[in-house]
């Protein structure tokens, strides 16, 4: 450790990599999930904007009906234009889901912003999430919104009861949704092919319009396998003290550990799979940039490079390391005639500064890391 004017950074910088045993990912319109439990996939980005109109010949009267929303998502096929009932959906693994197989459902992971103006002419904005984390929002206004709403699931309103005379006449409701699709398991599922899902569409809705979104195409199947895997490495990297500089880009610290992943399956109904590994930023992404996970605090970020070619280069100048935006890495293979398979390889995590702004003190960063497969 150096001094630089005196200066000592002390950086705690546990970095959380959070190890979810996870079997996902769609290729050539086939999802295959494992045996595992909790979040077993997750894909299929998805977005969708409403423009709605406050009054029409039909609804003369700018009320606002918390059933309706101003943004909410849905299985189509249950046939409404209300928010979906707390009891359509099934809990899975701890998660209220939309059920697709046994012991399998699906949820969004979405971000929600709307805005709308009020009777007295006032622009108001509402944003939250529906699905996971938790669905919730807060306007502009100060009001919270939660789940379930009059009974509702997956929306969000600017209150949580009816009031009528809510909004400006003539007006209109802007919403927009962006997000992924989250798949859990509870662990009883079992080895089953060609589940059909081309009939599990969903939407968002705004006061009584529809945004239609599919998630999948007509010839979309999930596939469920005995295959599991597990990945082996440090979930907390502490950099300890390490130098202040200000030169953006500079690397301040680095820490290399092996990543093993290790993959078993029933080889009397095995199936040949690539083995993946996805990494999620929890604590967002530096300037935009995929490969480079934000600090809490801000000012500096975390690169990683895993060896064997899997990733580019993780210096900190670089943008070609461990991208953070659940893309799939693949780490290996496996064979339908193999009960087991293991690899490792070597990772490297960087801790990099962003130049001026870089804090002083303790940081941190977390990402969420996936063992899938395909």
């Amino acid at each position: 450790m150096k001094r630089v004017n005196q200066t000592i950074w002390r950086v705690a910088n546990k970095m959380s990599l959070l190890a979810l045993l996870a079997a996902p990912y769609a290729v050539a319109e086939t999802i295959t999930i494992g045996k595992g439990s909790g979040i077993v996939w997750e894909g299929q980005p998805f977005s969708a904007t409403n423009r709605t109109p406050t009054t029409t010949p039909s609804f003369p009267n700018p009320d606002l009906f918390p059933y309706d929303s101003v943004a909410y998502i849905m299985p189509t096929n249950l046939s409404s234009s209300q928010c979906v009932q707390d009891s359509s959906l099934t809990t899975i693994a701890g998660y209220k889901a939309f059920k697709i197989a046994p012991g399998v459902g699906i949820i969004p992971r979405a971000t929600v912003t709307a805005d709308y103006v009020l009777a007295n002419g006032t622009t108001e904005t509402l944003s939250g999430t529906i699905g996971l984390p938790s669905t919730q929002g807060k306007t502009s206004s100060g009001v919270v919104i939660t789940n379930p709403l009059m009974g509702g699931v997956w929306c969000l309103a600017p209150r949580m009861s009816s009031i009528a005379n809510f909004y400006k006449a003539s007006t209109y409701i802007n919403a927009t949704a962006t997000g992924t699709w989250v798949m859990v398991a509870d662990g009883t599922q079992t080895s089953r092919d060609n589940i059909a899902l081309y009939n599990v569409n969903f939407n968002t809705s705004g006061n009584g319009y529809k945004s239609f979104i599919p998630i999948f195409s007509r010839n979309t199947t999930l596939r469920i396998s005995t295959l599991e895997c597990t990945v082996n490495t440090p979930v907390q990297i502490d950099f300890g003290a390490v130098a202040k500089n200000l030169q953006s880009g500079a690397e301040l610290g680095s820490q290399t550990n092996a990543l093993t992943t290790q993959c078993s399956q029933d080889s009397s109904v095995g199936i040949n799979a690539n083995i993946n590994l996805q990494f999620r930023a929890l604590t967002g992404l530096y300037a935009g940039t995929p490969s480079r996970l934000a600090l809490s605090q801000g000012g500096g970020y975390i690169t990683g490079e895993i060896s064997g070619g899997v990733t580019g280069s993780g210096n900190c100048s670089g943008t070609s390391g461990v991208p953070f935006d659940n893309t799939q890495l693949k780490v290996g293979n496996i064979t339908s005639a193999q009960a087991t398979q293991n690899t490792t390889n070597q990772i490297t995590w960087r801790l990099c500064s962003g130049g001026s702004d870089l804090p002083t003190g303790n940081v941190n960063a977390s990402a969420e890391m996936l063992v899938t497969f395909n």
